[in-house]
């Protein structure tokens, strides 16, 4: 059984609305990225006369909502403010994303933002967290 860690992982975000992932946001930044989700949610199929539930699994996948979280800087062209403050960027396009796991197992495709938050506690360096929204296409590959 193969045993893997956090200097395996690997995330990146584009810089723009529709842009290319070679000028995203790197992982320097990020230091907790929530757990990846899938769900297929079963529908219930229950005909009448029956005594005991049933159901056909979903047709649609669904993730939910991933979170990242790291170390603020509202200087670095590269940094979290610059790229995921939608505050004051545009975001009228999805962005691309690609979480990579250990070995080269990746998952990408579209995303939206759909929170961003600056954080604040007294003794501690300022922080940053971005919800990401998932849509479309999303390829997970195992190389």
């Amino acid at each position: 059984m193969a045993k893997h860690g956090s200097n395996e992982v690997a995330f990146e975000i584009d810089v723009t609305d529709a842009g290319a992932l070679s000028s995203g946001l790197g992982t320097n930044y990020i230091t907790k990225i929530s757990d990846y989700v899938v769900n297929r949610e079963a529908v219930e199929s229950t005909p009448f006369g029956v005594t005991d539930e049933q159901y056909l699994i979903g047709i649609i996948r669904k993730r939910e909502p991933l979170t990242i979280e790291g170390w603020y800087d509202d200087t670095a062209t590269q940094g979290p403010d610059e790229i995921l403050n939608i505050g004051r960027k545009t975001h009228a396009a999805t962005r691309t994303f690609l979480l990579t796991f250990a070995t080269g197992k990746t998952v990408g495709g579209e995303c939206w933002i759909e929170k961003y938050t600056r954080t604040m506690n007294i003794g501690d360096y300022h922080g940053f967290s971005a919800q990401l929204r998932m849509t479309g296409t999303i390829t997970e590959a195992f190389s």
